[in-house]
Parts: structure tokens; sequence; C-alpha cells
């Protein structure tokens, strides 16, 4: 099989790889739960299943500048899905970044007749494509769901599209004589953006369907981490009484979800973060350390936290969850004092994840408290 040959068929793979991803997004995530992000991640394969088309078309009737078009056209895309994600957290969503990427590409790709210069410009809209990949791992570094599993698929494949798009220029640089062979470049970009799509199918019907989204209230960990590491801090520095970090866990969340399903589960974990938002202070800094799994660092008395916890576990076990699983919800929690670890965030946490543990090696649906 010639070059050409393997172009032309990997092309067509792209076609129909992004019809079928384009049909499940819209289908199964855009038209049961409607919302902007959606409809943004709607559009991203919409644009790339129709640039796909429009290449395939461009190959089959031997017009260049039509398949440059369609392929142009395709790098706007991972713009839209990082749209997407900035429309998910109530943020400017920019969609009009994406429409620009891939018209500015095609424009760029059609004027570029020299193959010195066609390999250069092809090198470059790859790259700020592959800056909008990039920009996307930020975005679900800061998603409150950013531990799920099913997020995993497109972090990893923008992560790789970022690296792909590096070594593409860097070895424009450093052999520039070669810089209008684009028959490898080509076969990896296209083999980059097959693989692209498949897992930002996978992860993006995650987002569209399963996902609770924003309902879910704790903080995601990196900014929990860097707030309540400064709290106990000072707190420390003054030598303030009374500080103490509590580990949460849903109690066999392995089980519970495999028998509830992802849908369900994701129900129960907004309803249970709702619930502790709900039962402690507004004070209280609640962090996401796992689906199923928070840490709260607040400043009460004993007292005062033991009533917390009490009705955190009573409101959790008597919740009405037969709509989402027919098992009983139960919790553990580990509580360490501040000064049982120096006011040291990392060693706090870690202490009362091991007493949480603990709690539910003894039965769960109780608490563990490290003594000073």
């Amino acid at each position: 099989m010639t070059a050409v040959e393997t172009l032309a068929n990997l092309s067509l793979a792209q076609a129909t790889v992004t019809t079928l991803a384009s049909i499940m997004i819209v289908s199964l995530g855009f038209l049961p739960r409607p919302s902007r992000a959606a409809l943004l991640w709607s559009l991203a394969f919409l644009l790339a299943m129709s640039s796909t088309w429009t290449s395939v078309v461009g190959v089959a009737v031997g017009d260049e500048s039509l398949r440059r078009v369609g392929l142009g056209l395709m790098l706007g895309a991972p713009a839209l899905i990082w749209s997407g994600f900035r429309a998910r957290r109530g943020g400017r969503a920019l969609p009009w970044v994406g429409a620009l990427q891939g018209v500015c590409s095609a424009v760029l790709f059609l004027f570029a007749q020299d193959a010195a210069a066609y390999g250069l410009a092809f090198r470059l809209a790859f790259l700020a494509a592959a800056v909008f990949a990039g920009l996307t791992i930020l975005e679900l570094r800061r998603s409150p769901d950013g531990r799920e599993r099913l997020m995993l698929p497109l972090l990893v494949v923008s992560a790789g599209f970022v690296v792909l798009a590096l070594a593409s220029v860097v070895s424009a640089i450093a052999a520039p004589a070669a810089i209008g062979d684009l028959q490898l470049p080509r076969l990896l970009n296209g083999l980059a953006m097959l693989i692209y799509l498949v897992c930002a199918t996978v992860s993006l019907l995650y987002f569209t369907s399963v996902s609770p989204g924003y309902s879910l209230t704790a903080t995601a960990w990196p900014q929990f981490a860097v707030t309540a590491s400064d709290r106990l801090r000072r707190a420390g520095d003054a030598a303030e009484p009374g500080w103490v970090a509590l580990s949460i866990q849903v109690d066999d969340p392995a089980h519970l979800r495999s028998a509830a399903g992802d849908n369900n589960w994701a129900h129960i974990i907004s309803a249970f973060e709702s619930l502790i938002t709900e039962v402690f202070p507004a004070e209280a800094d609640i962090g996401r350390r796992a689906s199923g799994h928070l840490v709260v660092v607040v400043a009460r008395p004993d007292t005062v936290v033991r009533e917390y916890v009490r009705t955190v576990l009573r409101r959790f076990t008597e919740m009405d969850a037969t709509s989402w699983i027919a098992v009983q919800l139960s919790a553990s929690v580990g509580w360490v004092p501040a000064e049982a670890a120096g006011y040291d965030f990392d060693t706090l946490v870690e202490q009362a994840d091991t007493a949480a543990s603990t709690a539910q090696r003894l039965g769960g649906d109780r608490w563990e408290r490290v003594r000073l």
C-alpha cells in the first residue's frame, strides 16, 4: 500500500469515527441533558465530521484545495472542546475561538502553495490546535470530578497531542531542509487526530450523560489543599486551639458504584456532598479528595464537631436512596486534631484518612478519633 493510499484510508477512518462520535454525543449527551457545554462539544464533533468528509471528498476527486480546507477546519475542534469545559464551569466559553482557529488554518493551507511553506504552515497550525488541547488539560484538572477515571482518556490523549505537535515543530527546526516532506508528519498527525477523537468521545460522553456536573459543591483538591494548608499554617503560628481535620468517606464505594452504575453513583455523590456542605458551617473548608471522599478542615470545640459528625452519619444513613440503589448508605469519619499533626496539612490528612479507614474496617457508619 502506498503512502497516498494509507493517508486516504486514514481520512476515511477519521470520517467514519467522527460520524459515529457525533451521533453518540448528540443523541446520548446533548439531547437527554441539553446544556451549553454539551452544545459546544456537539458542535466540535459536527465540525470534525463535516471537515473530515470534506477531506475525503477532496482526496476522492483529486482536489488538493478541498482536502486542505477540510484539514484546516478540523483543527478548530480542540478549541471548541476547550470552550465546552469553560462553559461547564460557568466561565466565558469563547466559542468563536474554535471557528477562528479552523478558518485561519484552512486559509493558511490554501495560500501555502510552496511545499516548504505548506510544511511550515501545517506544523504551526497543528501546534496551535495543540495549545487548546493543553488548555483542556488545565480545565480538566480544575473540574470538580477531575479524579474520575473516565476523564483519563481525554487527559492522556490531550497531553500526547501537545507532545506530538511540539516534536513536529522541533523536527522541522532541527532539519529545515526536510520541512516540505510531510509524509511522516501527515501519517502521525492523522493517527493522533483519530485517537484524539475516540478518547474525547469516551470522556465527553461521561461529562454529558453521567457526570452530575457542577451540582457538586466541594472544592477541587488542588485549590482546597492550598487554602487549607495556608489556614492551618497561620493557625499553628498563632497556636489557635480547636482546629480539626475530618476525612469523611462513603463506605464500600467500589461495591456501591458497581451496584448502582455510574449515573446513580453520581447522584449519590452529589447528595453526599450537598449534605456535608449543609451540615458544616460556611467557614469550614471542604475539599474533594476523590469521588465519595471529602476532607473538612474546621475550627470548633469538640462537642460541636461531634454533633456535626453525628448529624452527617445519621442523615446519610437515613437518606432515601431507593431510586438509586437498593442498599442502605453509610459513611465513616476519621477525626484528627490539628495539634496531633503539628498543624501540617499533609500529615493531618494522612492521619485522618487512616482513621477513616480504621472506622470502615470496624464496620463503618462510625467515626474514629486520633487522640492528642
